[in-house]
């Protein structure tokens, strides 16, 4: 008989509800992992505009009675177009007592070139087609702002109106074409002669074509230099 009562005394041990000491809301819980993104970019040299929204709501953290201490954790890479997960680790007498995964939306915000209309491909740009605008920008590629890196090159793709560019959307334009007669250069071992020549493929400024010597009817591989020479090295 004194079992069955020993036994029935700790049942209702067990099922009696713990002694918290205080509460750690939901908002100091934001404010904490804002506050080790906020360090996170700063770390990382980001100056620039920033927003940042978390997308869950949590809900207040009862603790029990101890020393509370609270650590974040961030990923190697904050990221600006995807959700940067935060965790957040609540320890309680040196012991993790409660671990919060949040995910954080982080917006950059620059100053840069934004195109006033539609680009199209292969349509030379002037400064015209473009104004400085602050925009959320994508922390993978690297953004125009200074419009003398990109004038005179043409769009390899289609640009919308409002879209923020980066030179990677850009090409040299088409400097000769198939048939059309060229200056040729050559170089080889130090001996520098020109010749007349027509090209066989069309290329843009800096590319590889290929050119016919008029004189000795080769066809030879040239680098184009601008729309009336072409470079042989040999």
């Amino acid at each position: 008989m004194k079992k069955i009562f020993l036994i029935a005394t700790l049942l209702l041990l067990m099922m009696t509800p713990r002694t918290f000491a205080f509460t750690i809301s939901g908002a100091e819980i934001h404010t904490i992992a804002m506050e080790a993104l906020e360090q996170g970019l700063a770390e990382r040299g980001e100056t620039r505009r920033h927003e940042i929204f978390f997308t869950q709501n949590i809900t207040d953290l009862k603790l029990p009675e101890g020393v509370v201490d609270v650590k974040t954790q961030l990923p190697a890479q904050i990221s600006y177009i995807s959700l940067t997960p935060v965790r957040v680790i609540v320890f309680v007498n040196g012991r993790a007592f409660r671990t919060m995964s949040l995910t954080a939306s982080v917006k950059i915000f620059d100053s840069v070139l934004v195109a006033n209309h539609d680009l199209r491909i292969e349509v030379p740009v002037t400064a015209e087609d473009f104004r400085i605008d602050e925009v959320a920008i994508d922390g993978r590629n690297e953004y125009v702002k200074d419009i003398t890196e990109i004038v005179g090159l043409v769009p390899h793709r289609f640009i919308r109106g409002g879209a923020p560019v980066t030179k990677g959307y850009f090409q040299q334009p088409v400097a000769v074409n198939t048939g059309q007669r060229v200056n040729i250069i050559l170089n080889w071992r130090g001996i520098h002669a020109t010749a007349k020549g027509i090209i066989m493929t069309r290329g843009r400024i800096g590319s590889l074509v290929k050119v016919k010597n008029e004189t000795s009817e080769k066809i030879l591989t040239a680098r184009v230099i601008d729309a009336n020479t072409v470079e042989v090295s040999m």
